[in-house]
């Protein structure tokens, strides 16, 4: 019902509900009041901001080469567990299946261990 775009519409959602209806009359009158409707736009273009800051640094995060905060956090757990296997001895081959790396990418860690 808060998601619609009028109080027609309000209204024909509430659908005969007296609870719902009661609402609708009141968020009307609130409407109609000055001082309630600047503090409501007030509070919408703070919520509104905050959505949009939310989203400029997913944005900036995601475009920055790290995806999600999971997917970035599974690769270094991937990294962790790879290089472990490989200290102990467990084949490129097999480590790249376990831990969803690339042979280049796990070639590449070994080399590192080995340096």
């Amino acid at each position: 019902m808060f998601r619609a775009e009028s109080f027609e519409e309000m209204r024909n959602i509430a659908n005969g509900n007296k609870e719902a209806l009661k609402v609708v009359e009141e968020l009307e009158r609130l409407s109609e009041n000055d001082e309630f409707r600047i503090l409501y736009d007030a509070e919408k273009m703070r919520r509104k901001e905050i959505n949009s800051a939310r989203l400029d640094g997913y944005d900036d995060g995601y475009n920055n080469g790290y995806g999600s905060g999971y997917d970035a956090g599974a690769k270094e757990k991937g990294i962790e567990i790879a290089k472990s296997f490989l200290k102990n001895g467990v084949s490129p081959n097999i480590v790249s299946e376990s831990t969803g790396l690339s042979a280049e990418e796990v070639n590449k860690l070994l080399e590192e261990l080995n340096s």
